[in-house]
């Protein structure tokens, strides 16, 4: 009887060992399981630390920034009164004017020596101290070595008048030349057959000898 209950201890403690192997190697596999990184997981450096932890030490440079794309439209030009020259259309071409342009044109063709004759030194020279007049367009033509001027020219009953012909590029014209050819230009009257009063233009001029 006494060696019975001995196998049967035996039995039971051999059995509790095995029970207790099963339980140790289960809890072995589900801690490896739960530290183990997903598939998506990227690799960690040694001593790398998460961004949310990471700060920059007092006085260091600040963080970049992004950079913010310039303005690639300014305010708009503003609109000038409708009774100044200023909002009259320019042009490059006479004959752009109709009739009007074709007087016009024949008539500066027949000034161009008296026009020519502001180019000689002397003539600027007793010019130099006359003042001349200037556009005020908000935004006047970039000035490429060629003297221009504007000639503002309105319509009459069966004519047409030249009122001014402010500068608009200087070029390399000095005062005098300027002032003298203003002067020539200024007042100059055409005949227009069927012109009525009240059309205004502005026609480049360029000013050559």
């Amino acid at each position: 009887m006494k060696s019975f209950w001995l196998l049967f201890a035996a039995i039971l403690l051999v059995g509790a060992v095995a029970v207790a192997v099963v339980l140790l190697a289960t809890s072995d596999v589900s801690t490896s399981e739960a530290l183990a990184p997903g598939p998506d997981a990227a690799p960690s450096a040694p001593g790398a630390r998460p961004l949310s932890s990471i700060t920059l030490p007092p006085g260091g440079p600040a963080p970049p920034q992004l950079p913010v794309a310039p303005n690639q439209f300014g305010p708009p030009a503003p609109t000038p009164p409708e009774d100044s020259w200023e909002a009259v259309p320019l042009t490059a071409r006479a004959a752009s004017m109709g009739p009007v342009g074709g007087a016009v044109g024949r008539g500066l063709n027949e000034l161009k020596d008296l026009v020519g004759a502001c180019f000689d030194e002397d003539v600027q020279a007793r010019h130099g101290l006359t003042r001349f007049t200037q556009t005020q367009d908000h935004a006047p033509m970039p000035d490429s070595g060629t003297t221009v001027l504007m000639l503002q020219i309105e319509t009459r009953a069966g004519g047409a008048r030249i009122v001014d012909a402010p500068l608009e590029t200087r070029g390399g014209a000095s005062d005098g030349l300027v002032a003298c050819a203003q002067r020539v230009l200024r007042g100059q009257t055409f005949e227009v057959p069927g012109a009525t009063a009240g059309d205004r233009y502005r026609l480049l001029y360029p000013l050559l000898p």
